[in-house]
Order: structure tokens, then C-alpha cells, then sequence
């Protein structure tokens, strides 16, 4: 009989059977399994065999108490084992679902990743498209400012008492933007007056609607070499000055600038210099400013 065959189970009884009942069961099982009975199966003469030593041993008080305490070993034995596989099996299910939690912690991961990149990608294209923006509209003013006429960046000044030349107005003036030229006039009955021209005219803007101008500056009248706050800084300003229209009605003049832009040239002759701010400034210390800043563009010119 084989060692692995559990006796009780191949009698068909329990551990507890009495006497009684291990000979009932042992008479059914042997004319069930006897080889006569059973001439076509080749394992009923071992099967039969197996049956009665089952018996003779469940028999035997001593033989039947030594089986059970093997038995109870094995059982336990058997129990450990089930119990270490089912930890195993606990253990690399376990691993498992971490391996898979962990696969897709580091899948939702590389996905947050790929999806900040984005993001940093459009913000990138968002701000050199803003950046690009901001630097065609800046190219844009400045070709606007380029273009404003020379007149509507003129600035002339009068002042009286000390004297000053083209460099000490530079040094005063600079402050309000980068001045293109300075012309000073002959003084004329202890008054001196100047003309100042500006390379853009938010400069000569700023100098004309100055709110706080320092001790320097407040010595000096200014007004607009046109006579009025040109239109193009009308923008600038965001309200009309005190002043601010037409000043040259049906007698002036227009010519096209060198960018194209229709510009207005004030016929000089045909202006009331009474309308004008700085009215107390002659009309003749005026006109030789003018003159002297057109005679000093043609020096220019010719070199």
C-alpha cells in the first residue's frame, strides 16, 4: 500500500469509526473492489489489496495510533505548506498590483509631463507671439514718429537774462527726449530765443505739457514752432491743450513729405501772430529763427 493513501478515506469511514463500523465498511468495500467482480479493471486486485491492509491496520489498536499520529504530521504538515503557497500566492499578487500600480504611476506621470511640456510649449509660442507683437507695434510707432514733420517736432523757447548757447540748451533740453537741432537766434532787445527740434515728438510733447518743470526749465516760454499742438500728438496727450484747432485756415499750404504723408506747411506771411502763443515774441526775431534753422538744414545738405 502506498504511503500517500489515506486509509480512513479509502475505507470511506472517519477518524473517529469504531470497531463496528470499520468492518461494515471494510465488507462493502471488499465485495465492491473484488476482482472477480471487477475481471475488467487491472487495478482491482491492488485496489482490493490496498483495502484489506487499510483494514488490518485500523485494526491494530497500536498500528491504528501510530497511522493517526503520522497522519496528524502529515496533515499539519500539508496545512503548512497550503498556508506558505496561499502567503506566496497573497505575496506575488501583491507584487503584482504594485508592479501595476506603479506602471501606471509612472504612465500617469510621463502624461503630466508630456502635458506641461505642452503647456510650456504654448506659453513659449504665446509669449514670443506676444513679444512679436509688441515689437511690430513698436516698429510701427517708431516708423510713425519717423514720419511726423520736422515742424510738428519744433519746439521754439524765449527766455531773457542769462545767456545761453546751442550746448547749454542741449544740457537743459535733453532731458526730454534726443534733440535732432538746436538753433539759437541773434537776442533781440535783451530777449534770446531759440528753436529746438526734437527726433520724435512724444520729446516735444513732454517738453510742451511738462506738469513740474525744474528751475531750469521754467525760465524758458515754450511754445509750438506751429504755432499749435500738432495733430499727431493728439494720441499722445489724450486731451485737446488750451489753444488746440485749426489755426491755419483757408491761406495754408500742403505739400507731400518724403514718406508720402500729406503734411501742412503754415504760409508763414498769411499767419496773425496775435492768434499765436507768445504773442509778445516779434514777428521778425520769428522769421529769422526760421530762416536761420532752413539756411542751417541747407549747410547740412551741402556737406
Amino acid at each position: 500500500m502506498d504511503s500517500d493513501i489515506d486509509v480512513y478515506e479509502l475505507l470511506g469511514v472517519s477518524v473517529e469509526a469504531s470497531d463496528k463500523e470499520l468492518t461494515k465498511a471494510y465488507r462493502v468495500k471488499a465485495l465492491q473492489h473484488h476482482p472477480d467482480k471487477n475481471r475488467n479493471n487491472p487495478n482491482a486486485a491492488k485496489l482490493f489489496h490496498d483495502i484489506k491492509a487499510a483494514y488490518d491496520m485500523l485494526s491494530d489498536p497500536q498500528l491504528r495510533s501510530d497511522y493517526d499520529d503520522k497522519r496528524r504530521a502529515l496533515l499539519a504538515k500539508r496545512q503548512r505548506l497550503d498556508a506558505l503557497s496561499s502567503q506566496r500566492k497573497r505575496m506575488k499578487s501583491q507584487l503584482e498590483k504594485d508592479e501595476r500600480d506603479a506602471r501606471h504611476s509612472r504612465d500617469q506621470e510621463r502624461a503630466r509631463m508630456h502635458d506641461e511640456a505642452a503647456r510650456f510649449r504654448d506659453e513659449t509660442r504665446r509669449d514670443e507671439a506676444r513679444r512679436d507683437k509688441q515689437m511690430r507695434e513698436h516698429v510701427q510707432r517708431e516708423e510713425v514718429m519717423e514720419e511726423v514733420d520736422e515742424m510738428d517736432r519744433s519746439v521754439r523757447v524765449r527766455w531773457s537774462g542769462a545767456t545761453h548757447d546751442r550746448e547749454s540748451l542741449a544740457r537743459v533740453f535733453a532731458v526730454f527726449g534726443e534733440l535732432e537741432e538746436v538753433a539759437v537766434a541773434p537776442s533781440h532787445s535783451g530777449r534770446q530765443s531759440a528753436l529746438l527740434v526734437y527726433k520724435s515728438v512724444t520729446a516735444a510733447h513732454a517738453l510742451m505739457n511738462t506738469r513740474a518743470p525744474g528751475a531750469e526749465v521754467a525760465a524758458f516760454e515754450r511754445f509750438w514752432a506751429a504755432g499749435a499742438e500738432p495733430r499727431s500728438v493728439h494720441g499722445v496727450s489724450g486731451t485737446k491743450m488750451p489753444g488746440d484747432g485749426p489755426r491755419l485756415p483757408a491761406n495754408e499750404a500742403t505739400r507731400d513729405s518724403e514718406q508720402g504723408r500729406r503734411v501742412r506747411i503754415p504760409n508763414i506771411s498769411a499767419i496773425d501772430v496775435r492768434s499765436l502763443p507768445g504773442a509778445n515774441m516779434s514777428f521778425s526775431d520769428f522769421e529769422s529763427l526760421t530762416l536761420m534753422r532752413m539756411r542751417l538744414y541747407q549747410d547740412s545738405l551741402a556737406k
